[in-house]
């Protein structure tokens, strides 16, 4: 069996395997699974093989497969920062329109969608091997092997804006012999403006990583204390989703043609103004829930009895 191994303060190891003749753990100290060079493949497993285990009060064992404050069980993946393109505006038809009715505006198009959250990462697996545990406290150590929360999703795209409805056609009039300037038509309708874009969808927040596996085999004397540690093996939440867009404006209606004497002026043939797009809240009532990132699944925890601890 090779030497003893010290945990004083933050240790962090980056091996797959630990394997010493007693791993003694200082009061408060902690072993952080996680590589230790800027560009090691970070290690998602970790086998412990010690003869003893000794806790001078408590301890804990976690992860941080970056090296970094980021893919650890306490910090949620980075929120999406980014905001979605926006929808095409509704397009308008220039000059006067055909009679009796002008070109509506064009529809605008939609925001475009959010996007999606960063999934948090899986915690790691890990197995002990041990032959005898020497400890003070009943929870002695504490395994935070708990999945990552999922990131926030990304903002979602405003709608188009409606296109402006096509101005009526002038109206027309006749000079007569016989009674003079006659109205032959009267101004035509202006176009009706285009519906506004709905508010782009909200990025769907980024799903939790699953909870670590723990296997944890020791002699049959000391099953209850190991029994008792403290086991954070719950998956991660899922991200909240990102903010919708906003919603398009309806264009203007077109106004109605020209009026030329005697013909009316006829102010009601204005075009109708096209309703504004619809909010998220007006598609989905329930789009906070909805798109919600997926809560990864919680680990597993197994303490077994052992009769020999492996060489």
């Amino acid at each position: 069996m090779p030497g003893d191994f010290t945990v004083a303060g933050v240790v962090k190891y980056g091996q797959v395997i630990l394997q010493a003749g007693k791993i003694t753990f200082e009061s408060n100290s902690k072993l952080v699974l996680a590589p230790l060079e800027k560009n090691m493949v970070a290690p998602t497993t970790l086998t412990i093989i010690a003869d003893t285990i000794s806790i001078v009060d408590r301890a804990e064992i976690t992860y941080d497969l970056d090296g970094l404050p980021g893919f650890d069980p306490d910090t949620p993946a980075p929120p999406q920062t980014s905001i979605a393109a926006n929808g095409f505006d509704g397009g308008s038809s220039p000059g006067e329109g055909s009679y009796p009715q002008a070109n509506s505006g064009g529809d605008g198009g939609p925001g475009h969608t959010g996007q999606k959250g960063i999934a948090g990462i899986n915690a790691p697996e890990m197995q002990i091997f041990v032959g005898r545990v020497e400890q003070v406290n009943s929870d002695a150590i504490k395994v935070n092997f708990k999945g990552q929360d999922g990131g926030k999703g990304g903002k979602g795209g405003t709608g188009g804006n409606g296109g402006k409805g096509q101005k009526g056609a002038a109206s027309q009039t006749s000079d007569s012999w016989y009674d003079g300037d006659e109205c032959t038509r009267e101004p035509g309708r202006g176009g009706n403006g285009g519906k506004g874009g709905d508010a782009g969808y909200p990025g769907q927040g980024g799903a939790g990583g699953n909870g670590g596996i723990v296997k944890v085999f020791v002699k049959k004397d000391y099953l209850p204390a190991v029994q008792g540690w403290n086991y954070v093996i719950s998956g991660g939440k899922g991200g909240s989703s990102g903010a919708p867009g906003q919603k398009g404006k309806g264009g203007k209606g077109g106004s109605q043609g020209d009026q030329n004497d005697p013909c009316p002026a006829r102010p009601e043939y204005h075009g109708t103004d096209g309703p504004d797009g619809r909010l998220m809240d007006d598609m989905d009532p329930d789009w906070h829930v909805n798109y919600a990132g997926k809560d990864g699944l919680d680990g597993d925890v197994g303490t077994y009895e052992l009769t020999e601890v492996p060489s």
